[in-house]
């Protein structure tokens, strides 16, 4: 038992070291310009390991891009359905704000669309659909007659934040996370809840 867990921490600590090998690489060169050779230089192991735990640089992108994402999920996922929180500083928008700070490099390549891989469109796409739940459920409740369709403003807001993030992260984070999330606030909610039919403090989340 005590020999698997040291071999489940080489491998770990193994695939830790590729993944940051390579997304230092991406961050440098590009996507299309690094190789399998330059990630295990970088790594400082041998080809055969990498082929060990993956058959080619695009999963091992896939790989370290979707852990981050289902843990972002994950968080999201376990909030309360309606996402009213309040004034609370712990809403969904600051849970990516604080996700996407701890993991900057991987955010920041996932922005990027680099690779031949979707990831970035599954994020927008998870933003848009539980946006779209939550603005259809408060103009039911409140029954508001909106100026545009709530799918298109969850469609806005989820664009809005990813170009914020992208923003935010291409600049160093210039702002504390509780800063960037108000300023978010300040720029988006307002004119989505106008064209929903509702104010602002109605969708504090």
């Amino acid at each position: 038992m005590k020999r698997q867990r040291r071999e489940d921490r080489r491998v770990a600590r193994t695939k830790r070291q590729l993944r940051d090998a390579l997304m230092e690489l991406i961050l440098e060169k590009g996507y299309d310009g690094v190789t399998i050779e330059d990630v295990t230089e970088r790594a400082d192991l041998g080809r055969t390991t990498f082929y060990l735990h993956y058959k080619d640089k695009e999963e091992l992108l896939i790989s370290s891009l979707e852990a981050v994402f289902d843990e972002l999920a994950a968080q999201i996922m376990s909030m309360p359905q309606e996402w009213r929180l309040g004034e609370n500083d712990h809403g969904p928008i600051s849970v990516v704000f604080q996700h996407a700070a701890e993991n900057a490099t991987l955010y920041r390549i996932l922005l990027r669309g680099q690779g031949s891989v979707a990831l970035a469109d599954r994020v927008r796409d998870y933003v848009t659909e539980r946006a779209q739940v939550f603005f259809s459920s408060l103009v039911a409740e409140l029954q508001t007659t909106p100026e545009i369709p709530p799918s298109l403003a969850a469609n806005y807001y989820a664009g809005s934040l990813m170009s914020m993030l992208i923003w935010w992260l291409e600049n160093d984070m210039p702002y504390p996370t509780q800063k960037i999330v108000h300023h978010f606030r300040a720029l988006c909610i307002g004119g989505i809840a106008s064209a929903l039919g509702l104010s602002a403090a109605q969708m504090k989340f």
